[in-house]
């Protein structure tokens, strides 16, 4: 086994006990040594982002990968617009035969939450995940491009099994330091879960979709280029995906051709942490043309001398800092403070989970029912409990003493905000809150740590979007071709 980007720089001398535990999960250059993966993805169709369909079909592409199962993440929006179609379709492509399953249905109710009481049909991802680390002889690679909220429900259920199993979790999610305490995405989906990941202890390489100083695997890639080269099915397959089309996804692949004129620029972020898991390096082949390979091949191909380092691990230690919990309230009077990000709370056709706010509030009457919240903000900005004109929706839970309320929060509303209670009785309560525009927060990062617990992402070539655009140009333009469909894994 190689180690990490970061010691091929000479740049930092790791203590020998941490260094066992942290190295690139594959035998250099040897493909005939796959590597066990779980892949998990928030991939959907029709899209909420098509670079989902984009990372997919580069874990299909990339042979050393033991492809031992698929969670399609966030459950409860994967029944109505599930990305099984892609997997199925990259199946066809490749030969290969994967197990898929949807993930958990709702947010973590707290850090150490095993989901046990989540329904029966929101299962099979946790199951999963710990029926293939049981199974598996050697340590597995799980690599996160969503939530990452089934692989913490079964850390928490079965800790010691993912310490003993887990060879390295990838986690594209969050914003790296200084902005660690920034809203993004994935960590929205489930700030719980995001949180938990930093103290699992798991060997984490943390891949930030965005950051300062190089701390981001952001990059962009022409889709027309990419496609171009692509087989006629892989083609078929991301215009499937792209325009939305409703029909039947493998009879899709031998239709056509279908119009490329519509793609264009395409917005990654997942590319080098594949490439990194995979165990391949980066290599100059030509001017301004770059491919990801694993060792022995570049060798053969006459390229082991133009290796190139765009990207590094850096070592971290990263941890989660509780906030002190609320004790009491004024007699009469409701408290309240921002809490966290990601909620129960939907949108108005039920169809998928929104990227939501939680505040927590304490004094309100346990005995008094609630007739109407009502919160309002900067710029306008409004939530009603009763069915409003608009999507901004208050739902609510009461955890205890407290009266947690959610909603959906714009990406830019931050600021004071009012709540207004209103009950049954008539009486009313009203509180202020000042929400912040972050992810839940609460992670803390210290780079090039002494004693570190993970790595952190971080570019280190100025041509890191040409190069990165690149490989993914070269490893989609393989995909269907040659060793790829023939090289078939059957996986029970």
């Amino acid at each position: 086994m190689r180690l990490l980007a970061i010691n091929r720089r000479g740049s930092v001398a790791f203590p020998l006990i941490f260094l066992a535990a942290f190295v690139v999960p594959c035998r250099a250059g040897d493909i005939s040594h796959k590597i066990p993966l779980i892949y998990s993805t928030d991939l959907f169709h029709p899209h909420w982002d098509a670079d989902d369909h984009f990372d997919l079909a580069c874990v299909f592409a990339l042979k050393e990968f033991d492809i031992k199962g698929i969670i399609l993440d966030l459950g409860v929006a994967q029944q109505k617009h599930t990305g099984a179609s892609a997997v199925r379709q990259m199946m066809r492509i490749t030969g290969r035969t994967v197990p898929c399953v949807i993930g958990l249905g709702q947010r973590l109710r707290s850090r150490d939450d095993k989901a046990l009481d989540q329904p029966d049909e929101f299962q099979g991802a946790v199951k999963m995940i710990l029926s293939v680390l049981r199974a598996s002889p050697e340590p597995v690679v799980i690599v996160t491009v969503g939530s990452g909220r089934d692989i913490v429900a079964a850390f928490n259920r079965e800790p010691e099994l993912l310490k003993r199993k887990v060879r390295a979790v990838y986690c594209s999610i969050g914003r790296a330091p200084p902005e660690q305490n920034v809203r993004e995405c994935n960590s929205d989906y489930d700030s719980l879960s995001y949180q938990r990941l930093f103290e699992t202890g798991l060997p984490l390489y943390w891949c930030p979709c965005a950051g300062n100083d190089g701390y981001s695997t952001y990059y962009f890639a022409d889709e027309l280029s990419i496609l171009k080269a692509c087989d006629s099915q892989v083609q078929n397959y991301f215009a499937y995906c792209l325009t939305r089309d409703p029909g039947d996804p493998i009879a899709f692949l031998d239709s056509g051709p279908h119009p490329l004129s519509e793609f264009h620029r395409r917005n990654m972020w997942s590319t080098p942490a594949l490439i990194h898991a995979a165990g391949r390096r980066i290599y100059e082949q030509a001017a301004n043309d770059y491919v990801a390979l694993a060792p022995d091949e570049a060798a053969k191909a006459g390229l082991g001398s133009k290796a190139v380092d765009c990207f590094q691990f850096v070592p971290m230690h990263a941890g989660f800092q509780d906030r002190p919990a609320m004790q009491t309230a004024p007699e009469g009077r409701l408290v309240a403070e921002y809490w966290s990000m990601g909620s129960d709370a939907r949108s108005r056709d039920n169809d998928f989970e929104q990227h939501n706010g939680c505040v927590r509030t304490l004094g309100a009457p346990a005995d008094k029912q609630i007739k109407d919240i009502v919160i309002t903000g900067p710029k306008g900005a409004r939530w009603e409990y009763i069915e409003p004109v608009r999507r901004q929706r208050v739902t609510y839970e009461r955890e205890g003493k407290y009266l947690d309320l959610y909603f959906q929060l714009g990406y830019t509303v931050k600021g004071e905000h009012s709540i207004d209670l209103t009950f049954a009785d008539g009486s009313t309560q009203s509180a202020k809150v000042d929400i912040p525009n972050d992810n839940g927060g609460g992670i803390k990062v210290e780079i090039n740590a002494a004693r570190p617990n993970g790595y952190v992402f971080r570019q280190t070539d100025k041509r890191y979007n040409e190069i990165m655009a690149s490989c993914l140009k070269q490893l989609l333009a393989g995909l269907g071709r040659n060793g790829i469909a023939a090289d078939k894994v059957t996986e029970k």
